[in-house]
């Protein structure tokens, strides 16, 4: 009966290990030790068998009888001391972590557990050991070993107990049922096979117990939980870094940008003849038409990190779709003819996001031609008006082959996606991404083919009408401003910066003072000098303008009007600036002169 109890536990303490080292672990110092007491309680489950078996002939085989008990009763030695730290471990690893340099410690304490178990083990080993084979049923073994064994059982139980009492409060509550079993089941179990050495139950119970720890230890199963946990925490890192390099890309574009553009502006109002003039209008158009470009990529990009915002804007359509065909036919193949034909009847002023919509055409544009090497393009664009909404419907035909029909609603998808013909996918670059700037503006966007041409892809969208009347995010342009005597200052890292802005504000017959640095500002309000306006950048060295403005409010006599004067021109950034920070106003770069007369008006009114 006895034996029947251990072939049981030794196929349960199979089966255990083949569940528990087939899936991966948390590599924690409670799964090693926990790894340790499985294969040990598989061996010792191995080495009594072979007990049983040898004391029933131990006239014949004396040296390897010998040799197979006090294998066995190191084992339970082991076992016992295995459960032993494995409780000190849940029980003051909390502590432990908190307090001190855990691996340190944690190598201590095994030390010392190594060396004491070392010393008793050799002690087993020296020490005679008797067997008792009288009855089948009744195979044992006795003497000073197996007393000492005994003795050091009880003082591992007992330590175990000490242990968990002590550290209660830091043990999962999962994990007190094994614990409990142990300090319950074991303790009676000793006793048991003391008064009854027939009894071999020592070893079956430490395998249900190992069984019971199984079930309350880090499931392996939770490594995979980690590693998604990680990719995402990775994934929020990467979205970050995005954001902020996005942040620092439209500062550094736009600066340069800002240049050319305000040197253009100023030279424009210069007398200068005739070429001269036009090629200073073609040098400002390419510049704006790079900044429209760079802001459309920039929302491209902020679309991936979920930053994009609609900011509606007064806009006017037909000079915004003139440009754009100008620019296809100069990029566009010289074999391929370049069809337009836009609806006279759209409203002179639109209100929407039209940096976006420019975005989603200049999409459309530039997949139709690189699609099509020969043939035509029409770009087409018709309204429908119903009360104060126009419907714009745009539509882009080409001649760049038919697409097959099953893949029609795939071509939408991101380039990753492998069911996707490559060679739709040449020219299918920003597809993905108009389809979600559509999306984002509410929308829809289809694609057709075209009967022995091509492809055709339309969209859908509506837009607000501006009415007549007066609108108040509008300046009035016959009002006068005259601030000849006002005196502002400057606050920019760049010397170039505060040249253009200088020469916006030479019109107005101001007093400008600039610095270079935040600190520079400090120094010079502190001084006692008194601004009627400053024009704060942000994005300075050791001091930003943001945290400059903030030592300026710090004074409880300063209170003159700060705009944020600055190229990060990122969705969101103006309200930030606006009401978190509290600056007064807010310019994006580069400066329009409608922009800054309409700030100069609403401060000076």
């Amino acid at each position: 009966m006895s034996a029947s109890f251990i072939v049981c536990s030794m196929f349960y303490s199979a089966l255990l290990l083949i569940v528990y080292f087939s899936k991966k672990r948390l590599n924690t110092l409670e799964n090693k030790i926990y790894s340790a007491l499985a294969i040990t309680n598989f061996i010792g489950l191995i080495i009594e068998t072979f007990c049983y078996l040898i004391t029933l002939n131990k006239e014949s085989f004396p040296l390897l009888t010998s040799i197979i008990n006090k294998l066995y009763l190191i084992y339970s030695l082991t076992w016992l001391v295995l459960f032993m730290y494995y409780t000190f471990i849940v029980s003051f690893k909390k502590k432990i972590n908190l307090r001190f340099n855990s691996k340190e410690i944690y190598k201590k304490i095994s030390n010392i557990f190594l060396k004491i178990y070392l010393v008793i083990a050799f002690a087993l080993l020296l020490l005679p050991l008797y067997y008792n084979n009288t009855d089948l049923n009744s195979v044992y073994s006795y003497g000073p070993s197996s007393f000492l064994c005994t003795i050091m059982s009880a003082i591992c139980i007992l330590a175990s107990i000490i242990f968990m009492i002590l550290g209660y409060k830091n043990i999962k509550k999962k994990k007190f049922i094994p614990l409990i079993s142990y300090t319950i089941v074991f303790p009676i179990v000793i006793f048991l096979e003391y008064f009854h050495k027939e009894l071999l139950l020592t070893t079956p119970v430490e395998t249900f117990i190992t069984f019971l720890i199984y079930f309350t230890i880090e499931n392996p199963d939770l490594k995979t939980i980690d590693e998604l946990s990680e990719a995402r925490q990775r994934s929020e890192e990467a979205s970050v870094a995005k954001t902020k390099f996005l942040y620092k890309i439209s500062h550094e574009i736009r600066t340069p940008l800002t240049n050319i553009m305000g040197f253009a502006e100023t030279l424009t109002e210069k007398k200068l003849d005739k070429n001269t003039k036009i090629e200073v209008e073609h040098i400002k158009e390419s510049a704006t038409s790079l900044l429209k470009v760079v802001d459309g990529i920039l929302d491209v990009s902020k679309l991936e990190v979920q930053k994009v915002e609609l900011v509606k804007k007064r806009y006017n359509l037909l000079s915004m779709l003139d440009e754009l065909a100008d620019f296809a036919k100069e990029v566009g193949n010289k074999h391929v003819e370049f069809r337009t034909c836009f609806d006279t009847t759209i409203p002179d002023a639109l209100y929407g996001d039209y940096i976006i919509l420019r975005q989603i055409l200049l999409n459309l544009l530039a997949n139709s031609i690189e699609r099509t090497k020969i043939g035509y393009i029409e770009f087409n664009v018709v309204s429908v008006i119903k009360d104060n909404a126009c419907r714009l419907i745009i539509s882009l035909e080409d001649t760049g082959g038919i697409i097959k029909k099953e893949k029609l609603d795939k071509i939408f998808l991101q380039q990753t996606d492998d069911s996707v013909d490559e060679s739709i996918m040449e020219g299918n670059v920003s597809l993905s991404s108009t389809k979600k700037l559509v999306d984002l503006m509410k929308g829809t966007i289809v694609a057709q083919n075209v009967y022995g041409r091509g492809c055709k892809i339309t969209v859908a969208l509506d837009q607000e009408i501006v009415l007549s009347k007066k609108n108040d995010n509008f300046i009035d342009e016959e009002v006068e401003l005259n601030i000849s005597n006002k005196k502002i200052l400057i606050v920019d890292d760049n010397r170039l910066n505060i040249k253009v802005a200088e020469r916006l504000l030479e019109k107005y017959n101001v007093k400008i003072t600039s610095v270079l640095s935040g600190i520079e500002c400090l120094e010079l309000i502190e001084s006692g000098e008194h601004f009627d306006l400053i024009l704060m950048d942000d994005m300075m060295p050791k001091m930003s303008g943001v945290e400059t403005f903030k030592k300026l409010k710090e004074n409880e006599n300063f209170n003159t009007p700060t705009v944020m004067l600055t190229a990060n021109a990122i969705d969101g950034m103006k309200e930030k600036y606006l009401l978190q920070d509290g600056f007064d106003e807010y310019i994006s770069k580069p400066i329009s002169k409608k922009e800054l007369d309409r700030i100069l008006k609403k401060i000076f009114k």
